[in-house]
């Protein structure tokens, strides 16, 4: 899978990393647990088996996104991907449209009229520690705004990160 992702200024980074320490600290599923180098905080915009790396975009990548509410996407019986759900405000809506025409190929779930757009905070918890993730995360609100920094395409099957734009 291939993936073109949005990424965070290093404050807003800083702070998605700690929501997933408050986590780990709890020993629970995290992000954070995740050592890879190429493991960072990051939206995605697209999504799919084909992606090629954009030239560029042909609107502006957005200053800020604007973190909402937790969700929860199911990843089997008893278990979820617990993120923090994004604003999508004009800005993004028009960057995200801009990424699918330079990008065409991602999947249903990543075109536009169709995507969740999200922080990942963990994968697969199970059910049961739902309520003690919530308030582990009590512990580290985000803030109201978070900084962008660029755009990365990142192919799965090779592990290659390329910076876009």
């Amino acid at each position: 899978m291939r993936s073109i992702e949005l990424l965070l200024d290093p404050d807003a980074e800083r702070a998605v990393r700690d929501t997933w320490e408050a986590l780990v600290a709890a020993d629970l599923p995290s992000m954070g647990r995740h050592t890879s180098e190429t493991n960072a905080p990051h939206v995605t915009l697209a999504a799919g088996e084909t992606l090629p790396v954009p030239s560029g975009f042909d609107a502006p990548l957005p200053r800020a996104i604007r973190p909402a509410g937790l969700l929860l996407f199911p990843a089997g019986p008893g278990r979820h991907v617990l993120g923090v759900s994004v604003v999508v405000d004009r800005a993004l809506a028009a960057f995200h449209e801009a990424v699918h025409r330079a990008a065409p190929g991602g999947v249903d779930t990543s075109l536009p009229g169709r995507w969740a757009p999200h922080l990942t905070l963990a994968r697969r918890p199970r059910d049961v520690d739902l309520p003690r993730m919530l308030e582990a995360l009590a512990s580290v609100p985000l803030p109201e705004a978070l900084g962008v920094a660029g755009v990365r395409h990142w192919d799965g099957e090779t592990t290659t990160i390329t910076p876009v734009g």
